[in-house]
Order: structure tokens, then C-alpha cells, then sequence
């Protein structure tokens, strides 16, 4: 596997809700783009129901498309921070359902796109149903926008790598995630708490995943010999490598 974090990459970053991306994976995308490399983040919803906990405590309670609004600024806020663009297919969430038409439409996504690096939810975590949909999804698109006999818009293109980010925090050991490859976010830590920031409806989550942050890296100095790494990210490859057998890679700074 070539260096990951590189200038050649065009990355797509898959997230069931707002937030998903940047408290996964935040520090990652912001070490992509600054080493020349684009990003862009397909969010299948805006969260609006299950992950607006502010904005359904406000007295009077806001509509579902006032917060679908409120949050579409805050997602596009996020994915400027850190140097992304960013859609909304606006699925809707709990549940989110991604039937034969809305596979499709994520097939020609891939296919327009073609990305050579996708990064999606664990595929196991289960405590989410809204997360593991996202990713059957994800997977299922991955393995057919190669298909030539797969008719659509656009032509085929190559199969991506694929890499599963954090599970819902706090969940790791249920999901049965492990992280086989890590990605020393030291350098892009500041944007990806800055990014953060920027989704008011859910308070907190630079602090909370800041916790996260600072354990993978305890985990990648010991299993990756990333020395000196203070804040890092965890994957899991969607490869023959995935079971663990070559034992976790580090990308440091």
C-alpha cells in the first residue's frame, strides 16, 4: 500500500449524519487536503432526527427543516475548516433506508467521482443501525461501479481501497473495531477540534473525541511504532489485510 496520506489521493468520505466525519475522521481529512490531495464528503443525511440534541431541547422546538437547515450550515462550515467540500443526499435518519433506487444514485456518485480512497463507518457497528446501512451501502457500490455490464450515467471506474473509521464512541468493544491502521493526527489536531466546534447542535464532541484521539495515539505508538504521536486516528482496511495478519500500519507525521 502506497503512503496514505499523499497529494494524489481523491478521497470520498462517507457519513450516515452531520457530524459523522469530522469526530471520526476529521484529523485524516484535514492531513489529505493539506498534502494536495480532494476530499469530498457525502453526508446521507443531516442528522435531523436522532444527533440535534440542542436544537430539540429549544423552547419552541424548531421544524425538522428548520434543523435540517441549521445543520446543513453547520456541515458546510466543518468541511471548509477542513479543506472539503461537502453534499447532503438527504435520506433522512432513524431509520435510513437506502433501497435499490438510492444504491443507484450512490453507484453513479462513485462513478462521477471515482475515488481511489473511500472512508466509511465500521461495518459492524451495530449499536448505530443508521451507521451500518450507510456502509452496506457504501460496500455494495464499491464492488459494483467496476462492473461494466452495470449500466448507468457515468462509465465504470476502478474499485476503490476502502477504510472503516471509529464505531459510535464508546461502542468499540461490542462492535468488535479494531484498528489495524492509524493515522498520526498531531499536525491537523487544532482543525479538526476547530471543525467541531462548528456543529453546535451536537456540544462537546471535540472534547469527547479529543478522549479518542489521545488513546488511538497511546495504541499507535505501541502496536505501529508511531513515536511521538500525541493524537491519532484508527482504521480498519476492507482488504485480505483486514483480519490483522501483517499487523497495523502507521501513517505518521
Amino acid at each position: 500500500m502506497s503512503d496514505l496520506i499523499s497529494g494524489d489521493r481523491r478521497v470520498l468520505v462517507f457519513s450516515a449524519h452531520a457530524a459523522d466525519f469530522c469526530s471520526r475522521a476529521g484529523g485524516t481529512i484535514a492531513r489529505l487536503t493539506e498534502a494536495g490531495s480532494s476530499v469530498h464528503i457525502v453526508d446521507f443525511s443531516y442528522g435531523e432526527r436522532c444527533e440535534s440534541p440542542a436544537l430539540w431541547a429549544r423552547d419552541p422546538q424548531p421544524s425538522i427543516e428548520e434543523i435540517k437547515s441549521l445543520r446543513a450550515e453547520e456541515m458546510q462550515q466543518a468541511a471548509q475548516v477542513l479543506g472539503a467540500t461537502i453534499e447532503c443526499l438527504d435520506f433522512g435518519d432513524s431509520p435510513l433506508l437506502i433501497g435499490p433506487e438510492r444504491r443507484q444514485q450512490l453507484l453513479e456518485l462513485f462513478r462521477h467521482r471515482q475515488p481511489n480512497l473511500v472512508l466509511t463507518h465500521w461495518k459492524d457497528d451495530i449499536l448505530h443501525p443508521d451507521h451500518c446501512a450507510a456502509t452496506e451501502a457504501v460496500i455494495w457500490a464499491s464492488r459494483y461501479c467496476f462492473r461494466p455490464g452495470i449500466e448507468g450515467g457515468s462509465p465504470p471506474c476502478p474499485a476503490p481501497q476502502v477504510l472503516f473509521y471509529e464505531t459510535t464512541l464508546g461502542t468499540a468493544p461490542v462492535a468488535h473495531y479494531v484498528p489495524n491502521l492509524f493515522v498520526d493526527i498531531s499536525p491537523s489536531y487544532e482543525r479538526k477540534c476547530q471543525a467541531l466546534d462548528c456543529f453546535h447542535a451536537q456540544p462537546g464532541l471535540a472534547d469527547r473525541y479529543g478522549i479518542l484521539a489521545r488513546y488511538r495515539a497511546i495504541e499507535a505508538q505501541s502496536t505501529a511504532w508511531m513515536k511521538g504521536c500525541e493524537y491519532a486516528e484508527g482504521f480498519v482496511r476492507l482488504s485480505t489485510e483486514a483480519a490483522g495478519f501483517n499487523g497495523p500500519m502507521g501513517f505518521g507525521a
